[in-house]
């Protein structure tokens, strides 16, 4: 759905087989865009398939071409290296956007931000885990609708071997030995899987890019 660059668009989103975005024009007036939307059929991915590239699967992918983080400023302001498979799925959707409508990964800049506003506020998650830099702290890569919280726990030099840490609006939490795209995956595809949000319910799986904004 190609939208005009002289429009600000304030929110988008999915309904049905249509896209809809609300936004303002050049002259401050409300304007609706609709535009029809393809949903990929469900496929059943490969068994040597990663789980970025069936995350591209079953969603079709971003529509346009997104930028690349530099990677070595990133893990410098951060103060550590982050898994690869984590470099993969933004450098493939940008992850400027939604998964579902649901769930949102964070961009570097936005995990940077969330990363150092918990050490300075001193939150904890559940009732293990320090915020990162503490050694074994958590770095927070991803939130849904449901203010549920997805997080690294830093255990360990090799970040590729880091768990995941979801903690629900209740502050109830668990603990993964996977890592963050095939939680991802599994979130939206498997009806029995923990923090999954009616996987039964989704027909056709989509990743909504956030209107550009001039």
């Amino acid at each position: 759905m190609a939208l005009p660059e002289d429009h600000v668009w304030d929110h988008a989103w999915a309904h049905g087989m249509r896209a809809v975005a609300v936004g303002q024009d050049a002259d401050v007036r409300l304007v609706v865009a609709v535009a029809e939307r393809t949903i990929p059929e469900p496929v059943d991915p490969p068994a040597g398939m990663s789980w970025v590239q069936r995350l591209v699967a079953i969603t079709g992918g971003p529509s346009s071409p997104v930028p690349m983080p530099d990677w070595t400023v990133v893990e410098s302001r951060l103060g550590t290296p982050l898994p690869s498979d984590y470099k993969r799925l933004v450098e493939t959707f940008g992850c400027d956007g939604l998964f579902n409508g649901f769930f949102r990964v964070f961009h570097p800049e936005k995990l940077i931000w969330h990363t150092e506003y918990h050490a300075r506020a001193d939150m904890t998650f559940g009732d293990e885990y320090p915020p990162f830099p503490a050694p074994g702290g958590l770095i927070p890569w991803s939130n849904n609708e449901h203010e549920q919280t997805f997080s690294w726990i830093t255990e360990g030099p090799d970040p590729d071997r880091w768990s995941i840490y979801a903690v629900d609006s209740l502050d109830e939490s668990s603990r993964f030995e996977c890592t963050a795209t095939e939680f991802l995956f599994r979130q939206m595809t498997d009806q029995e899987y923990p923090f999954h949000t009616a996987a039964e319910h989704i027909h056709g799986h989509r990743f909504l890019e956030r209107p550009p904004k001039p």
